[in-house]
């Protein structure tokens, strides 16, 4: 009996390899968290409507909840919904289609990704049961975050559970595209959706270990009493901002040179047309590759870096 006669069977959902469902899966969970990120969003502004408290008070006690929207509506917002939205929903369903595969190189490492991002939307979640909530902004900065600023270790595991989702993914792309284009497909005869995912994903695989090990020390500093962001202890705040920014400017990049790519697509189907000089927009996604590494420090103008890190950053910028 085939699936369409059979009708809806969760089983085949909860343990497919198929892209396309795959990537659905994705779609769900990237909704999810931007439908709850966007309540924390309208819970923020109607707080900011009138000064004093306007609505803190009367739904919450014992901490800082708006704070804790903060929180969870930046890290929802770019590691919930803009990332695996387009790193993972579409590029699950367009990629193989686009470059004639038949599936992705790597079907259960793919579902094995699916699953770890949504175990992080469902930690991410659980901030609003735990007891002492996690308010750390979704930058986690410290001293704050080391010294009160609620449940670190929550922050920290829903970090490494889409990051490690977003490493796999990568991978698994990076290599279906390389490896698996349809006979005769050549670089340069490659859609630009398929280039700003390549890019994107070089990007997630150079920089999403370094944000791990940012949050990895953070956590060390939190439970096991160590001193990487401790400055009367020989540590270095700023260590922290800089290995925070070395990722997160770059993830700037990731949800735009998808986008972008999609852009392309959709300009060169309406007009009927080649995009103009696609080698040279095929190059300008390479080139921001190499240059989203290089400019995080703009991030930090006001920290006391030196004056010819500055600079360069600016041009860069």
């Amino acid at each position: 009996m085939s699936t369409a006669s059979s009708g809806f069977k969760l089983s085949e959902w909860i343990f497919t390899t198929d892209h396309k469902r795959i990537g659905i899966l994705y779609l769900i969970g990237s909704i999810a968290a931007f439908a709850i990120a966007g309540i924390m969003a309208l819970l923020i502004r109607i707080e900011q409507m009138s000064p004093g408290a306007t609505i803190v008070s009367d739904v919450y006690t014992g901490g800082d909840q708006y704070n804790v929207w903060l929180y969870f509506h930046g890290a929802a917002m770019i590691l919930g919904f803009l990332i695996p939205g387009l790193t993972g929903f579409a590029a699950n369903y367009l990629i193989p289609l686009m470059i004639g595969a038949k599936d992705v190189a790597f079907p259960r490492i793919n579902a094995l990704s699916v699953w770890l991002f949504w175990a992080g939307i469902v930690v991410a979640l659980l901030t609003f049961v735990v007891p002492d909530k996690p308010d750390i902004m979704w930058t986690g900065y410290p001293p704050y975050s080391i010294k009160s600023g609620g449940n670190l270790a929550l922050y920290v595991f829903t970090v490494h559970l889409i990051g490690f989702s977003s490493i796999l993914a990568s991978v698994n792309f990076l290599v279906t595209i390389i490896y698996m284009r349809a006979p005769g497909m050549g670089w340069m005869q490659l859609n630009m959706f398929i280039w700003g995912c390549f890019t994107a994903l070089i990007i997630q695989l150079v920089f999403v270990p370094v944000l791990a090990a940012a949050v990895t020390l953070l956590l060390f500093d939190r439970y096991l009493g160590t001193h990487f962001y401790d400055p009367a202890n020989g540590g270095d705040v700023l260590l922290y901002q800089n290995l925070f920014w070395f990722y997160s400017h770059p993830a700037v990049y990731v949800i735009f040179l998808p986008a972008m790519g999609i852009f392309y697509e959709i300009y060169a189907t309406m007009a009927k047309n080649r995009i103009f000089n696609y080698k040279a927009a095929v190059y300008g996604m390479i080139g921001i590759v190499v240059v989203s590494g290089e400019v995080w420090v703009h991030h930090l103008y006001y920290s006391g870096m030196p004056d010819w890190i500055r600079i360069g950053q600016m041009v860069t910028t």
